[in-house]
This record gives C-alpha cells, structure tokens and sequence, in this order.
C-alpha cells in the first residue's frame, strides 16, 4: 500500500575529443532543452496526490507537459492498502492492482497508461536541489530539468524509533510504501508474536490483520485509549473490546525503552520504561508521520503543523519562488481551512485525492473557488475472510466544542457527535447505511442547531443521526 522497475534517464558526460563529436553532443542537448521546456509541469513525489494530480492535467490535455520523479520503482498507488487488504492472508492486493485512481472510481494508471498519455515517468529517481530562482531541479542522476510549474506531493515520512533503541533491528518493521508492506507481509507469514508500538491508525490496522492471523498482538500506547487524538475514552473502550476479543492486548499509558535483540541480533521482545519486557519475533511500529520541508527555500507554517506553507490554492512561497509557480498538495500542504480558520494538513486519502484534482485543474487555466473541504477520516479492519464482520468507521468536521456524546455500543452501530454549544462540529458513524454517510459532511457543515438534550437520550443510532440530518 510485484514491482516493475521503470530506469532513470542516466547521465552522460563523455569526453569531447573531436569537434564532430561536439558538434552532434551539442545537438543532442539542443534537442533534448528543447523536450524538456516543453515539458512545462514537474511533479515530485509518486503517491496517491501525484497519481490524481496527473490523471486532471491528462483529462485536461496536458499529459505531454508532464514529468512524474518519484523515488520508488512502481507508479503511483492508493497507499491506504498497504495497512488494509494488503495485510490479508487470503488473496492480498498487489500491484498493478490498486495503482491510482481505482481508488477514486478512475482507471488505473500503469506505468504504460503514463506512456500511453504522454507523461514522463522518472522512478528510482530522487530530486535532490530545486532552484526556485531559476526553475530548475536537480535529480540524484545528475539531471537538472527545467519547469514552468512544480508541484510538490512527496508526502508524509514515518517517525522512527532510534537505532540507539533499537528501531533498526532486523524484525522491526514500519509501513511508508510498497517495498514496507511487502516486507511486513512477508514478515507476518513466518512471525510467532507480534508487538505494535502505537495505538493509531496504523496500529490498528495492522494489529488487527495480525489478529486475524493468530499472532496475538500487543499493542504499546503512551494514550490511555486508542486513537487518542480523535477519540475518548467512552468511543475507544468499544473497540478495544473488539480487539480483546480477537486476541490482542493493550498496553495503555506506556512508553518503550528499547527493542531487545535476541542472539541472532533481530528483534525478540519490547522492553518498557515499567520494566516489562513483551516477547514478540515482529515488531511494527506505527507512532505517526513526519512532514518537514521537503527543499530549502520553501515557506513553512508557523508553530508545529509542519510541511509546506501554502495558500488556499496551494500555492507555496519563498524568497526566491515566483508567484504562482510552485504548489504543495496532499499530506504536505498547510492550507487555511476555511472551517475553523486555522492553519492545518489533513493526512487523509480524501484530501490527498482532492488538492491534486484541484490543483489540476487550477494549472489547466481554471479558477475553482478557494479549496473548502469539510475533514473526513475513517478506517476499515476485520475485513478479512472468516471474519464475522467488518468494522468501518467514518468521521466528518472538527474535534472541537464542549463535550462528546456518544450513541450505541457497536453491536453493530455507534455513533458519536461533537457538541459546540448547540452545533454538531463532528459526527462519527460506524457500519452506518451509504445514504446516512453521505449525509454527515452536509449535515456537520450546515450550522443548524440542534436539541442536544434529545441527543443524548436518542433510543438508537438511527434516530440520532436523524436528528443531525
């Protein structure tokens, strides 16, 4: 969330020992500055954003203005599988299979389809220097490659443990791309125990695949509950007992000191600041992302929302960058979200799939409104086959306001709303029908006011989502 490696262009910097020789290097490069002024729009980065931002510049016409550099050897793919259906132990997803945009109802986009659309497709490749000045990057093949238009979708890193603590060892493993999953995949085949470190997205995601397959996993958190940043304690006791029930165990308020290593030098146990020693052959951890400035030169955001400093049409800035000449989209992008009024990034597929689109079109000449999204998550686990059943959540708005309340005991429904005053900021809604889900964003985003003491007494999950609706 198997490989076809697509070469960087090399380099080629052979010495001149004849004038003729010169003369036909001295065309070749000609007609090469030439190719490449032609195309006009550089894209760095190959996640989910690029694969959506290219598909709006081909649907606009612009395929053939277009180079793809991203680091990894496959095109771009719908990342969120990587923690999903990639984990299964039956039939797991892999590429060509969920590349960009079938995640989105596109097609999908091989390696051949960008050939076919005339996109320049640069994998294995790294942009090492942007010249914002004079509009130019260099790459780690030696290359420096002109652009009228840069777009920056690099996305979010992963945070690491240190070496020092052990975070290297052979065993450890993290989730950032399709090399990552494949290696965990490969990993949970032949593993006996399983420790996550993390109780987020990621660590339930994977904790719960690692369930399904008998490992037992220990999950560590320094929160007191699961998803600690968007839930409380009240939302996460039921899905923890979900998990308890498959097999897994939770570690709450707990901080890790260090991966013990076993006497072949791999990972063999997680050692806790308490003491405790957890025995596992397989450690994932999941403890969130890291988002600096991808380049010097780039404006960032004040305080700690990382990433890249745009507007609200993710335009970046910078001493040397020309107005208009530099975007930032999906995971880096700290856009002003007109909701709230703060500056915020949204690590979320969704918002990844809609700055690229907007952006796109903003390149082709059009003039969208100031980007206006109303924050979506959610999540799927127990998907597996054999499984009773799937668990999916979704979440609409903001974290914020004076209190949660919180409807249904996941058998199968919950729903939990956040309150400001008399206003739903916030709505989660778990195994909820299709026309319910749609409904949420409008309804979170339309100020209505609502009877919060009836809220709290609704009978069922339905008849409160009715009243938010």
């Amino acid at each position: 969330m198997p490989r076809l490696r697509l070469p960087a262009r090399a380099r080629v910097t052979p010495r001149l020992a004849t004038r003729a020789r010169h003369s036909a290097l001295e065309s070749r490069a000609s007609r090469h500055r030439d190719d490449m002024s032609s195309r006009s729009i550089v894209v760095v980065g190959a996640g989910n954003a690029a694969g959506y931002l290219v598909r709006a510049l081909v649907s606009h016409g612009l395929g053939k203005n277009v180079t793809l550099i991203g680091a990894e050897d496959v095109a771009p793919y719908e990342r969120p599988a990587l923690t999903k259906g990639f984990l299964h132990a039956q039939n797991p997803p892999r590429l060509p299979g969920f590349h960009t945009c079938v995640g989105g109802g596109g097609e999908r986009q091989t390696p051949e389809w960008y050939v076919e659309n005339g996109v320049e497709l640069k994998l294995s490749t790294t942009v090492t220097n942007v010249d914002f000045a004079a509009k130019r990057v260099t790459t780690n093949a030696g290359e420096s490659i002109g652009y009228e238009t840069l777009v920056l979708a690099t996305g979010c890193g992963v945070i690491r443990l240190p070496a020092a603590m052990g975070g290297e060892l052979p065993g450890v493993r993290y989730v950032r791309d399709n090399a990552d999953g494949l290696a965990l995949a490969a990993a949970m085949e032949t593993a006996k125990k399983a420790a996550v470190v993390g109780g987020g997205y990621i660590g339930l995601e994977v904790a719960a695949s690692c369930a399904t397959r008998g490992l037992k996993p220990e999950v560590i958190m320094m929160e007191p509950h699961v998803m600690g940043r968007l839930w409380n304690a009240d939302i996460a006791k039921h899905y923890e007992a979900l998990y308890e029930a498959r097999g897994a165990t939770f570690h709450r308020s707990s901080k890790v000191k260090d991966i013990v290593a076993g006497a072949d030098g791999a990972a063999r146990g997680v050692r806790l600041e308490s003491g405790e020693t957890i025995d596992a052959d397989l450690v994932v951890v999941g403890i969130g992302a890291t988002a600096p400035v991808p380049f010097e030169g780039l404006d960032a955001p004040e305080g700690r929302v990382g990433g890249v400093k745009v507007d609200a049409r993710f335009r970046a800035s910078g001493p040397a960058v020309e107005p208009g000449s530099v975007y930032a989209i999906g995971d880096i992008a700290a856009f002003p979200l007109k909701l709230t009024g703060e500056t915020v990034r949204l690590e979320h597929v969704k918002h990844a799939r809609d700055s690229a689109a907007y952006v796109g079109d903003l390149i082709a000449g059009k003039t969208p409104a100031e980007y206006d999204p109303t924050p979506y998550f959610y999540s799927r686990v127990f998907e597996h086959p054999g499984t009773e059943r799937a668990v999916n959540w979704v979440f609409y708005g903001v974290q914020t306001g004076d209190e949660i309340i919180t409807i249904g005991d996941l058998n199968p429904k919950l729903a939990a709303f956040w309150i400001d005053g008399d206003k739903c900021v916030g709505a989660m809604l778990e195994s909820g029908a299709a026309d319910a889900v749609a409904a949420l964003a409008a309804a979170v985003r339309s100020g209505k006011s609502i009877d919060v003491a009836a809220l709290r007494a609704a009978a069922s999950v339905d008849d409160a989502v009715a009243m938010i609706l």
